[in-house]
């Protein structure tokens, strides 16, 4: 199954945060978690997907400006 168009997670995620902010428990402490145990594993995998997207579009990059340093070389 292909994944969620950005935009469309992306209004997901403010209304869950919505909802959730509304009915759950406040944290009652800096570093007490804002989130059940049960979010962690999505948490984790929505944060290797963003972290595989940041590091292709640094590789892409990357390689686009090596590209153009060696062709202002050759020029």
């Amino acid at each position: 199954m292909p994944p969620l168009p950005h935009s469309v997670q992306e209004h997901l995620g403010q209304e869950l945060r919505a909802e959730y902010s509304q009915r759950g428990e406040k944290p009652q402490y800096l570093g007490d978690p804002a989130l059940p145990l049960e979010f962690d594993s999505y948490l984790y995998r929505l944060e290797q997907v963003e972290r595989a997207a940041r590091l292709a579009r640094i590789r892409e990059h990357g390689a686009l400006a090596v590209a153009d340093a060696l062709a202002d070389l050759i020029r």
